[in-house]
C-alpha cells in the first residue's frame, strides 16, 4: 500500500457582512419570540347547530319513528350546550377543559407549575404580574451567549 505525500489544507467559513446584522436581530427576535410561552386560543372550534338544522335532524327522526325505523327521541337532547363567542356566533370551544388541566396540574404540582412558569412572559404563578424572563435564564441559550456580542465564534462588525 502506497499513501500520498502532501500538504494540509486550511479553509475559513466566513459570514457576508450583508447577512450579519438580519442574522443578529433574527437571533434577537427569535430569543424574545422565545420568552412568550404557549399561546392557547379561546375562541370556538367547531360551530353550533342552528335552530333550523336540529329541527331538520328533529323531522328526520319524527320520519323513521312514524314507520317504526327508529325510536322517539330529542335529537337536541345529547347536543352540548352551545356557548355564545360574541355577535351570536354560537359554537363549541375547548378552552374551557384546557384552562381546567392547567389549574388542575397548578393545584397538584404547584412548585413544578410555578418553575415552569418562571421561563416565560405573563402572569406568574406567583405574584400574577408580568414578568418578562429568558426562557434559557440570564446566561442565554449557549452559556453566556449574548446576541449583541454575538459570541458564538461569528465575527462582530459592531453594528445590528
Amino acid at each position: 500500500m502506497s499513501g500520498g505525500k502532501g500538504g494540509s489544507q486550511k479553509s475559513k467559513v466566513e459570514i457576508p457582512s450583508w447577512i450579519e446584522g438580519p442574522a443578529r436581530r433574527n437571533l434577537q427576535r427569535a430569543e424574545s419570540l422565545a420568552q412568550v410561552g404557549y399561546m392557547p386560543y379561546y375562541g370556538p372550534e367547531v360551530a353550533a347547530l342552528n335552530p333550523m338544522q336540529v329541527a331538520a335532524m328533529q323531522s328526520s327522526a319524527d320520519a323513521a319513528n312514524a314507520f317504526g325505523l327508529a325510536p322517539q327521541m330529542d335529537v337536541a337532547a345529547s347536543l352540548p350546550q352551545a356557548q355564545d363567542f360574541g355577535n351570536g356566533m354560537m359554537g363549541y370551544g375547548s378552552s374551557d377543559i384546557f384552562q381546567n388541566a392547567v389549574n388542575q396540574f397548578a393545584s397538584n404540582n404547584p412548585q413544578q407549575y410555578a418553575q415552569f412558569s418562571r421561563n416565560f412572559a405573563g402572569p406568574s404563578a406567583t405574584n400574577g404580574a408580568y414578568t418578562p424572563q429568558s426562557p434559557f435564564g440570564p446566561t442565554g441559550p449557549f452559556g453566556g451567549y449574548n446576541p449583541g456580542n454575538f459570541s458564538l465564534g461569528l465575527p462582530n462588525s459592531g453594528g445590528q
